[in-house]
């Protein structure tokens, strides 16, 4: 797991009733069945610096009386959203986390092809170049690898791993050769 870790943050969560308006357009009642009384419900903090998630949405009920809601269209009770404080100082990735948790509590709990193009819709996902949270959490994850090199059995070219999946084919020779290079993680042959 790769520790997101980051400073507390005196800056006001976000207002989620612009996004709770756009995201109105895109669905149907029967879809998000909470919507409709969520500005009363819904609360936005920031989650503990320390938190491994970038964003999570807790309802107060049980899950099996948050179906049974669901269901008859009622109320969804107390919601709480929390979004990491690293997500500050990247608009990008902070407005599609938000609109993730927004879905799902407008009653879009599962993680399904629906809320993910919901998601990529209303807030698109940042590439990674366009991310600086994206890029640091991406360079903690292959700093922690046991493989910092990659060598072609092939043609012999050993190359810095730079990536998180296994290379498909060597950068010079391009045969699909590829194994881990035995070396040290400091550095040393």
């Amino acid at each position: 797991m790769v520790s997101v870790d980051a400073t507390p943050t005196n800056r006001a969560p976000p207002d989620p009733m612009r996004w709770l308006e756009i995201i109105r357009k895109h669905v149907t009642d029967i879809e998000a069945p909470f919507l409709k009384g969520l500005g009363r419900w819904l609360k936005v903090s920031w989650s503990e610096p320390s938190s491994d998630l970038l964003g999570v949405t807790r309802f107060e009920l049980d899950p099996n009386e948050l179906m049974r809601r669901r269901r008859m269209r009622a109320p969804s009770g107390p919601v709480h959203i929390e979004l990491h404080p690293i997500l500050v100082d990247d608009s990008a990735l902070l407005a599609h986390t938000f609109v993730h948790e927004l879905l799902h509590a407008v009653g879009l709990t599962d993680h399904n092809n629906r809320h993910a193009s919901l998601t990529e819709e209303i807030a698109p996902a940042p590439s990674l170049a366009e991310s600086p949270v994206l890029m640091r959490l991406r360079s903690e994850v292959l700093d922690g690898q046991d493989i910092q090199e990659w060598l072609c059995t092939n043609c012999g070219t050993s190359w810095k791993r730079t990536t998180v999946s296994r290379p498909k084919r060597c950068p010079r020779c391009a045969r699909a050769a590829v194994i881990a290079h035995e070396s040290s993680r400091d550095g040393e042959h």
